[in-house]
């Protein structure tokens, strides 16, 4: 069953991805994709995992095929977008990360502009409104969202650097985490930061 998490870039849907499905890191980067560069905890997060983090490269047709081929597969499947407007067809099934701790809004913004290159800060531009600097605006954009797209299943990602009880936290959420898995990437991925 599909299984959307829908997420503004810096705010740590990677590192979510990889604790609830284990299938969607690899740790060969053999395919040479767009994504290769996406990681987590030192392994490449599958290709297909992250194909609509580039959501308006693709058309509806194009992305209802991709729900698709997640949805014949009987275990939960976990994938990432950044497409809010196609996620609400399918409000159900998504996640939306958010976080009510609004002090952190800043280091998140700050967190995207340093993981990406000068090309993906120019696309996030085209989709904020620009009046200060890109972290300010970037940050405010994080906090507009959120609060103007309220899905029925969000993830508050507040205690992201508590790991005890950020590990309590998705454990609440979802289910079937295992939970020494979680906390071995989370050790991984944000510890040694």
């Amino acid at each position: 069953m599909i299984k959307p998490i829908l997420f503004r870039g810096g705010m740590y849907g990677d590192i979510i991805l990889g604790m609830l499905d284990t299938s969607a890191l690899i740790t060969s980067n053999r395919w040479q994709k767009e994504y290769m560069h996406s990681t987590c905890a030192g392994k490449y997060i599958k290709y297909t995992r992250t194909y609509l983090k580039k959501f308006y490269k693709y058309t509806d047709e194009q992305k209802i095929r991709y729900y698709k081929t997640f949805d014949r597969i009987s275990r939960d499947v976990y994938f990432l977008t950044h497409d809010t407007d196609f996620s609400q067809h399918y409000k159900e099934k998504t996640t939306q990360l958010i976080c009510s701790d609004r002090s952190l809004m800043k280091h998140f913004a700050e967190r995207f502009e340093k993981l990406h290159r000068k090309i993906v800060i120019d696309e996030a531009k085209q989709f904020i409104e620009q009046k200060a600097s890109f972290v300010e605006d970037y940050e405010e954009s994080l906090n507009v969202w959120q609060e103007a797209f309220v899905f029925p299943h969000r993830f508050d990602i507040k205690n992201i650097f508590n790991k005890k009880q950020f590990l309590h936290d998705l454990d609440q959420h979802f289910t079937g985490v295992d939970l020494t898995y979680a906390g071995d990437l989370y050790d991984h991925h944000l510890q040694k930061k």
